[in-house]
């Protein structure tokens, strides 16, 4: 049962190199018709994609659907035709024959067991390094932002999450470093680079791009950091460094002694041609690549006094001295993986044996006097508060924290927030309940207490456990339109938000 409903294919650092890998990199801008077309294609109720520099994985369930016909050997090596390796390929327009046996298959308790030792750090290039949980966090969280996650790998990436946390804070791993920046930058130390007296040049205005450019600065070299000018305004630069033209990059390079180059361009930032015109002399000059699909032309390395390093060169060992710490992680590990299944196996009782229908009827409601409750201030709950205050009476959030957006309305007095945790007694007075946490146990928790005092409630991650949903809202003046697709296609719900919201700019309702 386990093995039919959730399973994953992945390629990473340990079966593919960084240039078979760069083949698994998707643009941000056609990721989410890609994730879309690859649920519809595998029939799933789930899907999520996680993609980082040292490994790309698909994960799907098929919760109360049947799952397709796979074709995998004893080892877990998809063969060319099977539906995953072949939905894999095709989201990245390669063929299936040239990169199976770079591929793994896992399902049921083998998967589960996967994401939790991936999220922990335990199967990363550098072991229990710190950005891995992050990525795993954003993965889903991408996947439930444009609609095509179900519940089931909602409950496992965030219980994976969790007990990624759990092992961050409470094992300590003997290691030299938590990330490649680090380990790049101890290498440098190894060869006597005297970084005060030192120009770098970072590429990348990203979560690594600022890693790298906060890690050269702290050491006392002097930081250029690349950065584009976009409609909405500059991004940010780290403190303590300085913002040059990324068009100009290449003018800088004589003055560098070293760059690092992480970004998710889908081309060089650095080309051979251009680069060499740059050079005016054969100074050395350190080149990281942190970045898949690379960064930096690899025949760079071949023009004189250039040593370019791709992210594979940073790759580390669990030692025997980790061994007591390998063993604190797997009892966390294991502790999350059992309330994960347990999750699972009761999962048709918290959800009230309610099967969704697909089509709702559009009952407009008057809220000016009723009480809404939000349990949890993060992100879902500042999109769903911002659509919901012109229409409620009062409005009122309980977390332990809140986002900063979330106190600023609130500094203005339009709702009330609350830094409390979640008990029963939060309900008390409300005529409609939104539970937004990042904890399926405590969703589940506020639901059951809904369904017993008979209050209105929507539960964020899992759709058979809400009796209403949330539209798309269009509005001008007193003409509203609200858009549902029944939970589901939230894309093809903005889409027609914004065609709405246009028509009625136009027609000026």
């Amino acid at each position: 049962m386990h093995d039919e409903l959730i399973c994953m294919i992945g390629t990473d650092h340990s079966l593919a190199s960084a240039d078979v890998r760069s083949a698994f990199s998707l643009p941000a801008d056609v990721r989410e018709d890609v994730l879309a077309l690859a649920r519809a294609k595998l029939g799933a109720t789930g899907v999520v994609l996680l993609t980082t520099c040292n490994r790309t994985e698909l994960w799907a369930s098929f919760d109360g659907v049947d799952a397709p016909v796979r074709s995998v050997d004893e080892h877990g090596v998809p063969q060319p035709d099977d539906p995953m390796l072949k939905t894999m390929c095709e989201m990245h327009m390669v063929k299936p024959d040239d990169y199976a046996r770079y591929f793994m298959c896992r399902f049921g308790d083998e998967a589960v067991s996967h994401l939790f030792n991936v999220a922990c750090g335990l199967r990363s290039a550098i072991v229990a390094e710190d950005q891995i949980v992050s990525q795993v966090k954003q993965a889903v969280a991408y996947a439930r932002e444009i609609g095509v996650v179900d519940s089931v790998l909602e409950v496992l990436f965030r219980q994976a999450i969790t007990a990624a946390k759990q092992v961050k804070s409470g094992v300590r791993f003997t290691r030299a470093y938590a990330s490649a920046v680090e380990q790049a930058v101890s290498l440098l130390d190894e060869e006597g680079v005297d970084f005060p007296s030192t120009t770098c040049m970072v590429i990348g205005n990203g979560e690594y791009g600022r890693l790298a450019a906060s890690t050269l600065a702290a050491r006392g070299a002097k930081v250029l950091v690349t950065v584009r000018q976009y409609t909405h305004g500059a991004v940010s630069v780290p403190l303590g460094c300085t913002g040059v033209p990324y068009e100009s990059r290449y003018d800088y390079l004589d003055s560098c002694k070293i760059v690092m180059s992480a970004t998710t361009s889908p081309h060089y930032t650095l080309e051979r041609e251009p680069f060499e015109a740059a050079r005016t002399s054969n100074e050395p000059i350190a080149l990281f690549d942190l970045a898949i699909p690379n960064d930096i032309d690899p025949s760079i390395g071949e023009v004189p006094g250039c040593v370019v390093r791709d992210i594979d060169s940073f790759a580390t060992q669990i030692g025997s001295e980790n061994a007591q710490a390998i063993e604190a992680a797997q009892r966390l590990l294991a502790s999350g993986m059992s309330e994960f299944w347990s999750w699972f196996n009761r999962r048709d009782i918290l959800s009230h044996t309610k099967t969704p229908s697909t089509v709702f009827f559009p009952l407009f409601v008057d809220l000016g006097d009723k009480r809404a409750v939000f349990i949890g201030g993060g992100t879902i709950a500042l999109r769903r508060i911002r659509t919901l205050l012109p229409f409620v009476g009062e409005l009122v959030v309980y977390a332990p924290e809140f986002s900063p957006e979330l106190e600023h309305i609130a500094f203005d007095g339009a709702i009330k927030l609350e830094h409390r945790l979640y008990d029963e007694s939060l309900l008390d007075d409300a005529d409609i309940v939104f539970a937004c946490t990042n904890s399926a146990e405590i969703n589940d928790t506020v639901w059951e207490a809904c369904k017993r005092r008979g209050i209105l409630v929507n539960i964020c991650s899992d759709r058979n456990k809400c009796d209403f949903y949330f539209p798309g809202v269009a509005q001008n003046g007193n003409m509203v339109v609200g858009v549902s697709a029944g939970g589901r296609d939230h894309r093809r719900v903005r889409q027609l938000k914004a065609r709405i919201e246009s028509l009625m700019e136009e027609e000026d309702f």
